[in-house]
């Protein structure tokens, strides 16, 4: 378990992150459960994976483009190209579980691009009468560790295909060894697999393409590495984009803020 910072604003929201136990670590990546005091917003760059989203207190509000919607009290949300704005309100509480990215289709063994977007409710995907059973659980939780012990319950009893890809699980093994820029070509040779067979896979388990997940590994790197260089020409062509103007298109798109205006 570890405190995260979430910015640099005062009255942060109280944001621990814990580990999942053994059992789920093949299919789960971390919980976050974020607590507010006051009004608070921020702006969340793309991840690799589908997180679910349980809402104890408060409102939670999000923003791709230019109308802020709400979320339902538990809900499935894919993975995005854009930044996403989020806004929740004083006295919020909410619980984010992060998959892996093959974790996800272990609970609902269906097609993950029939799932990818933002905010499916819970209640189309689960069990209504598990769902009422998880949140009242939740709801009596006497601390913080008891609310993710009663919430990885209901996950352990929720998975419905305990078969883990290894070809995929390798796959975007490769992607983050390289950061993202490998070719996926190369990847489908690694793993034996044609690159028509292997991207249709890759999508039915991860609910996008290789390309996609690439990119988002790639930016996510960028992000991380940009405050190392003095030059965004060198830093584009370290991380393969050799057009600047593109790059910096890319990257205000996955952050929502030019590079110059990321580092202010």
């Amino acid at each position: 378990m570890k405190h995260v910072s979430l910015n640099s604003i005062s009255m942060e929201p109280t944001v621990i992150e814990y580990k999942p136990q053994t059992q789920l670590t093949r299919y789960v990546e971390s919980y976050l459960l974020i607590q507010c005091d006051e009004n608070f917003s921020k702006s969340i760059i793309p991840h690799h994976s589908f997180v679910l989203t349980i809402k104890l207190k408060g409102n939670h509000h999000y923003r791709m483009n230019s109308d802020f919607d709400s979320l339902p009290t538990i809900s499935l949300s894919g993975l995005r190209k854009t930044v996403k704005h989020n806004a929740l309100s004083k006295g919020s509480e909410i619980i984010i579980v992060k998959f892996q990215p093959w974790g996800a289709f272990s609970f609902f063994n269906r097609p993950m691009y029939e799932l990818n977007q933002i905010g499916t409710s819970g209640y189309e995907l689960f069990n209504k009468m598990d769902l009422d059973e998880l949140q009242s659980r939740l709801q009596e939780a006497r601390d913080n560790r008891l609310k993710i012990e009663q919430l990885e319950n209901f996950l352990l009893r929720a998975v419905k295909n305990q078969n883990i890809n290894p070809r995929i699980v390798e796959s975007i093994s490769q992607m983050k060894a390289s950061q993202g820029k490998i070719k996926i070509q190369e990847i489908a040779s690694i793993v034996n697999l044609s690159v028509d067979t292997f991207e249709k896979k890759f999508r039915e388990i991860t609910g996008v393409t290789p390309k996609r997940i690439s990119s988002i590994i790639r930016m996510s790197s960028v992000v991380r590495e940009i405050p190392k260089y003095t030059s965004f020409t060198r830093l584009a062509y370290d991380f393969g984009y050799f057009d600047q103007s593109h790059f910096i298109k890319e990257f205000k798109s996955f952050t929502g803020k030019t590079p110059t205006q990321f580092l202010v």
